[in-house]
């Protein structure tokens, strides 16, 4: 394994932007991960991971310390009594895990498909989509304490799994890199169409029961209309979290905008939200484009995607700098004209 020195960051990402890390290296390997922290270890250096570099913006300053490339890939699959347990190294591409359990016929992450990354950061973001989080089918993960080179193991319920988020992302537990994911999936032919693009795409197919090469393949279709191309336009995907609000602040919001959709968040009887009617989720994309006018906004290089305003769009040159900068407009906006504060689902590496 070969450390380097000052190494630009921005081809390692789909937004293609940012500086330099200090040091760089690429584990293909759990010794290589090792041998990274023992490095980062003995020089007193911060370890950064980096995976498909599709939830990420480098800082124009760059990244202090060492950052490692996880590049570590492979599958294998075990059976076991109608369930179907698939261990992925963290460097695996996260679609090409999906294609391969679908040529299995393990059921549960087809409607995951298409998505960019790699298997390691799938469990930090709670990556879902189509109506399926990822939370519903891990069963552990690995990961290899930074400060420490130690190994260890979380159960589901360790991984503590929200909306778009885990422990991975807190600061107690941001310093494990995730070496392989374990995930449960299943014999049974269950299609998920619970989604109202998946829905409506095989009713007007006329297709009531899809295979799931079927439903892999009408996810694809969606997305592919939906999000920008990557060798055109740098993009991180869907760069907010979609609201969570309390059901008094969207009745608030609905009473000016009527058609307004939102989806019922379970809470427990504890939680003080169920006196007040419980919580709802919003879509930000129709906010942006029907409360805020913003579905196709630029300023500079920068924009929102015109089909899909979730998706910040950055022309191949802008600065993070400048990603940044519209992104808080944005987020001031909606928070003007809703009164609901956004949530970044893309982080700083």
């Amino acid at each position: 394994m070969k450390i380097q020195e000052n190494v630009p960051l921005a081809p390692y990402t789909t937004f293609r932007t940012g500086g330099s890390a200090d040091f760089f290296c690429v584990a293909k390997s759990e010794e290589d991960l090792k041998e990274a922290v023992a490095f980062a270890k003995g020089k007193g250096l911060h370890v950064s991971i980096l995976g498909g570099g599709s939830n990420v913006v480098v800082p124009d300053g760059g990244v202090r310390g060492l950052v490692v490339k996880m590049e570590m890939t492979g599958a294998s699959f075990e059976e076991n009594k109608g369930s179907v347990f698939v261990t992925a190294w963290a460097g695996e591409g996260w679609d090409s895990l999906v294609a391969e359990t679908v040529e299995w016929g393990a059921w549960g992450i087809e409607n995951l498909s298409y998505i960019p990354g790699t298997v390691g950061a799938s469990p930090v973001q709670n990556i879902g989509a189509y109506g399926v989080e990822v939370m519903n089918v891990v069963e552990s993960v690995r990961a290899i304490d930074t400060e420490t080179g130690e190994a260890r193991t979380f159960s589901n319920r360790e991984c503590g799994f929200s909306y778009r988020d885990s422990v991975f992302k807190s600061q107690k537990y941001a310093k494990y890199a995730i070496i392989s994911v374990t995930f449960r999936l299943s014999r049974e032919v269950k299609p998920n169409l619970s989604y109202k693009d998946v829905k409506e795409y095989f009713a007007k197919k006329g297709i009531a029961l899809p295979t799931q090469s079927e439903i892999r393949e009408a996810v694809i279709e969606i997305r592919k209309g939906k999000f920008p191309d990557l060798s055109k336009i740098g993009t991180a995907g869907s760069f907010w979290k979609n609201p969570i609000i309390c059901r008094d602040h969207y009745t608030g919001i609905a009473a000016k905008h009527p058609n307004m959709p939102s989806f019922p968040v379970a809470v427990p009887p504890e939680s003080p939200y169920a006196a007040e009617g419980g919580l709802v989720k919003v879509p930000l994309a129709w906010i942006l484009d029907n409360v805020c006018g913003l579905k196709g906004y630029k300023k500079g290089k920068v924009g929102l995607y015109e089909k899909q305003p979730l998706v910040l769009v950055a022309e191949f040159g802008a600065t993070a700098s400048e990603i940044d900068t519209f992104a808080a407009e944005v987020a001031q906006t909606v928070k003007d004209k809703t009164g609901i504060e956004i949530e970044r689902e893309v982080r700083p590496l």
